[in-house]
């Protein structure tokens, strides 16, 4: 296990973000989808979750306001990790920032190095960075040493 609580913000970039006035450059979202499918024992499409199927089913009851965030939300942007049945809950979720340039990781429980090695996998395949709250790169070295 890392040593991190749930409360660190994991991030895939192609910049370490150490200023808020530094753009980061697009990672590939056709890249993201491809890693998220190829990988689809590990994770979920929102869309495809309860949760989602309920959004898109409720679609018509959504404020004219929120409908284009709640279905973009359902197309490929957002995935999730390990359902726990106790908490009826993923404890991670995955999303694509294309405003941002960047995929932020969130735990709801302490990140496992098998996290670790499966998000450095996807950094890896987007020619990204895995970093811990925007600055820190998480590389083989860093897994190694845990």
């Amino acid at each position: 296990m890392m040593k991190s609580n749930r409360n660190k913000q994991f991030y895939i970039a192609k910049n370490i973000m150490d200023s808020v006035f530094i753009k980061n450059q697009p990672i590939d979202y056709d890249k993201w989808v491809d890693f998220i499918e190829r990988n689809n024992e590990d994770f979920i499409w929102r869309e495809n979750t309860e949760d989602g199927k309920k959004s898109l089913s409720n679609i018509n009851n959504v404020p004219d306001d929120f409908k284009d965030r709640v279905l973009a939300s359902l197309n490929k942007v957002c995935c999730f990790k390990e359902f726990d049945n106790k908490k009826d809950a993923y404890n991670v979720s995955i999303s694509f920032s294309k405003d941002n340039n960047w995929i932020s990781i969130q735990f709801i429980r302490t990140p496992k190095l098998v996290d670790l090695k499966v998000f450095l996998a996807m950094a890896k395949h987007l020619d990204a960075f895995l970093l811990k709250n925007g600055r820190e790169i998480i590389d083989e070295r860093v897994i190694e040493g845990l």
